[in-house]
């Protein structure tokens, strides 16, 4: 054989090495980002057996999609997906108001996932005036476990000026107020109104018309221990990816889906 034969020889089989690789590399390259969410938060996030659905899940998979990464999502109690956030046992999680605490352990992008407003409901017929927190002082307040509301009143739990009653899901706290243990629930407006239609109260609570809270954003999270070599590279394309997502019309699309 020639040495111009084995020079071809030789490249064929580098070549053919090369493709071999390729599959290899593309899985090593795969980023897969692992998420920690509430498993029943409707109309944002829920699964009831038939597979996760929700505004917040379904503008989180369509992000993934348009960047081409996996999103494993696993469900947890509320603190514990903060806590695992904090801790790096996830990746990121959904969804989150941004606070200082928060802020200290993770990274928000521009756009959120949804805007939160809280009312504070009450029984038929026991309506009073609400206008601020200072209105609430003196009574019993059911909330979610691990949720921060408003500022004013987590102030007004530590002085004592309010009582908080937290409980793990809207359905107790809705069973909490029919039966007289608390005096108001302050919940998500839009869970609430779906979890009174599903159990059948809608006529037995009332919705003070004016929100503890404006409408609040709430983001997708991401860990400050998340361990990426292209970890700001990634957390530039997010936010590139859910503006896009807002601009093209994605995200009013995915809205109208679920709360028209």
């Amino acid at each position: 054989m020639s040495m111009k034969d084995n020079r071809k020889t030789y490249l064929m089989a580098l070549l053919f090495g090369c493709f071999l690789l390729l599959p290899f590399q593309a899985a090593a390259e795969q980023v897969v980002l692992r998420l920690s969410t509430v498993q029943s938060f409707k109309p944002f996030v829920w699964d009831e057996g038939n597979g996760p659905r929700g505004i917040d899940h379904d503008i989180v998979q369509e992000m993934c999609r348009r960047m081409e990464i996996s999103c494993r999502v696993e469900y947890h109690p509320w603190k514990r997906v903060l806590a695992r956030i904090e801790d790096g046992l996830s990746d990121g999680g959904f969804t989150g108001f941004r606070t200082p605490e928060r802020q200290a352990y993770a990274h928000f992008p521009a756009h959120p996932l949804h805007f939160s407003t809280y009312n504070i409901f009450v029984k038929t017929g026991k309506e009073f005036d609400f206008d601020s927190v200072t209105d609430l002082y003196g009574k019993t307040i059911g909330i979610r476990r691990g949720f921060k509301i408003h500022p004013q009143l987590e102030q007004a739990r530590e002085k004592g000026w309010v009582t908080i009653k937290e409980v793990n899901s809207n359905d107790q706290n809705v069973r909490l107020l029919l039966a007289g243990r608390v005096d108001a629930v302050a919940a998500n407006y839009h869970m609430m109104r779906i979890t009174l239609s599903e159990m059948g109260v809608v006529c037995e609570l009332s919705c003070l018309p004016t929100p503890i809270t404006p409408p609040r954003p709430s983001y997708l999270m991401i860990s400050k221990k998340w361990k990426h070599p292209r970890k700001e590279t990634l957390l530039k394309k997010i936010d590139d990816t859910l503006k896009e997502m807002y601009d093209d019309g994605t995200v009013d699309k995915i809205n109208s889906t679920y709360l028209d």
